[in-house]
């Protein structure tokens, strides 16, 4: 059986009083697309934000390609790690986030080579390359020198989907990225991410597009109150869900 590429177990997280994590335990196997859905509150963004490490845990673990994010094991006890091994974590995560978070001041071009250059030291020229590569990949190859202001939302998220892309991780984090967008705009951005789930890469999309999940998804994570309630094939989980929670929230959409 194939181990798992993310190992997340008994991960809690709370702001203040605010439990927002109760105890999560979800495994995402190498190449498998994963969609959780839920209501606002639910936690879902939250537990994307742990992965990467964007915010720390109270209790549990998470590991990404057999190591532990955030923390190693020394003399028995747990110990955060510094700052410069985290950022070397994260290379293993691309993230994108409901806003686009572009630099307004740089191209496409510049933004999408950015972190492959600046932080994880990649040769410009190689650099470049990928990301002519990727950039035609998402089909923005005739705005390689435009600025974020010059594009659409739809063109802001496609690049920013080619920039997650540019340090070549092990997993895609998507954070509702869509919901930022204009409804005629959420196509072109679904259909690269169904394009990108097609050649097997693994992903996990925070999303409230029941489309998507049903189309592209592996899996199926339903998400509520700080608890994974319900997981399964979208066929399952999206027409004939088991728990009452799962069937009131997906009632909305029918």
């Amino acid at each position: 059986m194939t181990s798992p590429i993310l190992r997340a177990r008994n991960l809690h997280k709370s702001f203040g009083n605010n439990e927002v994590l109760k105890g999560i335990d979800l495994d995402v196997a190498p190449s498998e697309v994963v969609a959780i859905l839920g209501p606002s509150g639910s936690g879902k963004s939250t537990f994307l934000r742990c992965i990467n490490r964007l915010e720390h845990i109270d209790k549990g673990f998470i590991e990404v390609d057999g190591e532990q994010i955030g923390y190693q094991l020394k003399n028995g006890k747990l110990v955060a790690l510094p700052n410069a091994a985290i950022a070397r974590q994260r290379g293993k995560m691309g993230m994108v986030f409901q806003s686009f978070n572009l630099f307004p001041h740089m191209t496409v071009l510049q933004n999408v080579i950015e972190a492959p250059v600046g932080v994880h030291r990649v040769n410009k020229a190689e650099a470049i390359e990928t990301a002519r590569e990727l950039i035609a990949k998402v089909g923005l190859s005739e705005k390689l020198n435009a600025y974020p202001g010059q594009l659409s939302g739809g063109q802001q998220q496609r690049v920013a989907i080619a920039r997650a892309l540019a340090i070549k991780p092990k997993i895609l984090l998507f954070d509702e990225p869509t919901s930022a967008l204009d409804p005629e705009l959420v196509g072109e951005v679904l259909a690269t991410m169904r394009d990108l789930a097609s050649q097997g890469l693994t992903m996990i999309v925070v999303t409230h597009e029941i489309g998507f999940a049903r189309e592209a998804a592996d899996r199926v994570v339903f998400m509520d109150g700080g608890y994974v309630i319900e997981q399964g094939k979208p066929e399952d989980v999206l027409v004939k869900p088991q728990h009452a929670r799962t069937q009131a929230f997906l009632s909305r959409f029918i």
